[in-house]
């Protein structure tokens, strides 16, 4: 049976967790041979690759795409036409001509693969959960002597995991300071990165197994060495400060001030620079503000990308769960609210609160009830939470 990656600690093996976090991470590029050649046997592989291939259906020329020799294919070489699932023409890949393609030496690109199999789902919450991030996943079937891509940097870090094959990577030793997906970083020409991105400083040759991490914004390349290899890149984006301008334009929208016309034309430049202080110091002022920082944490908790949430038949049976922790109670504690009881506390998650509050008031409930009295809560925070408090023995299943 493949090895199962159920968390960052998993992914990393043999490395220890925390010297990742010490030594490694957003800081220089880092490769883990393997121990084990079938570690991520149960996140990719020849059979589960074929059997999402082979959901026809699912995908496009926008979701699979072909590369020869670093020239990316028109959809025409490797699609045909066809009405999608949801009846709109578009371009669907035809199996003989993406295998055709592949045997000139192409590289195949498939997207956004973590919801099409628990291996690679299970992988990409490992990585959400350790890191705090949105994780998604491009697989790359690469060919001996045919380079998909030229060199370049990724506005995202990456956890590549080899399936199969060898490939050769270099990593270079300038790095772009904190590049993001804008057209700022993303429109730079190739004479720009083949003069920006300076020597060698890491050049490993993956073997099924291994695990190669590049922190964002370090210039690479890579290049298949046998016939057929395989990996998976799994991105991870974080919050960062332009969700925090997102943030203010929401709160700017409900304070007159910021709807306010700017001085008129007779009052002159010192009249524009005495409104711009005013905005920017109202701006410092609701960034600081006790509503701007519960909004951050919960642009945080919910800072994932959905994934599955259905476990039939159970979900249609409505599955129902007995309280048998009794005299506890949601209180405050500083700033945040926690699940008190007579031997201790345990900090509820930002955003839960109301949840908890609402199950421990339950002498029973079922999945449906706890839907029912809480509509706002999405179906997998209701999962997650009903999980937590399950494995906290606050409630069991009736």
């Amino acid at each position: 049976m493949a090895p199962r990656i159920d968390s960052l600690a998993d992914l990393l093996a043999p490395m220890d967790e925390a010297e990742f976090f010490d030594a490694w991470h957003d800081k220089k590029p880092l490769h883990i041979p393997a121990e084990n050649p079938h570690k991520f046997a149960g996140v990719m592989s020849w059979d589960i690759l074929t059997d999402c291939l082979n959901m026809t259906a699912i995908w496009s020329a926008r979701s699979l795409a072909m590369v020869l020799d670093k020239v990316p294919q028109p959809p025409e070489r490797y699609c045909r036409q066809a009405v999608d699932r949801n009846g709109q023409p578009g371009w669907q890949p035809d199996a003989d001509k993406v295998k055709g393609l592949l045997r000139q030496g192409a590289s195949l690109v498939a997207n956004d693969l973590d919801t099409l199999h628990p291996g690679m789902a299970a992988a990409a919450k490992a990585l959400e959960e350790a890191l705090g991030g949105k994780a998604q996943s491009n697989l790359y079937c690469s060919w001996a002597a045919h380079p998909a891509f030229d060199t370049h940097y990724d506005t995202h870090e990456v956890f590549a995991l080899h399936v199969a094959g060898e490939k050769v990577w270099r990593v270079y030793e300038n790095r772009v300071d904190r590049p993001i997906a804008h057209p700022a970083f993303k429109t730079v020409k190739q004479e720009v990165h083949d003069r920006q991105k300076g020597r060698v400083i890491m050049e490993v040759r993956l073997r099924p197994g291994d695990l190669l991490y590049i922190p964002r914004g370090y210039y690479h390349d890579a290049l298949a060495d046998s016939e057929g290899t395989l990996h998976i890149a799994f991105g991870v984006t974080h919050v960062i400060g332009m969700d925090l301008l997102s943030l203010l334009l929401d709160h700017a929208v409900a304070d007159p001030l910021f709807r306010q016309n700017f001085p008129l034309p007779r009052g002159g430049p010192a009249a524009n620079r005495r409104h711009a202080q005013a905005l920017a110091a109202r701006l410092g002022k609701i960034a600081a503000g006790k509503a701007m920082e519960d909004d951050v944490v919960r642009l945080r908790h919910g800072f994932r990308y959905p994934r599955g949430g259905f476990d039939l038949p159970g979900d249609a049976l409505t599955r129902r769960y007995a309280v048998h922790a009794r005299g506890l109670k949601v209180v405050a504690r500083g700033n945040r609210q926690v699940l008190k009881s007579a031997k201790g506390a345990a900090p509820i998650p930002p955003g839960d609160e109301a949840a908890v509050a609402w199950v421990i008031s339950q002498p029973e409930f079922s999945r449906r009830d706890m839907g029912d009295a809480l509509p706002a809560l999405a179906s997998e925070d209701r999962d997650r939470i009903l999980e937590a408090l399950e494995a906290m023995k606050v409630i069991s299943r009736a």
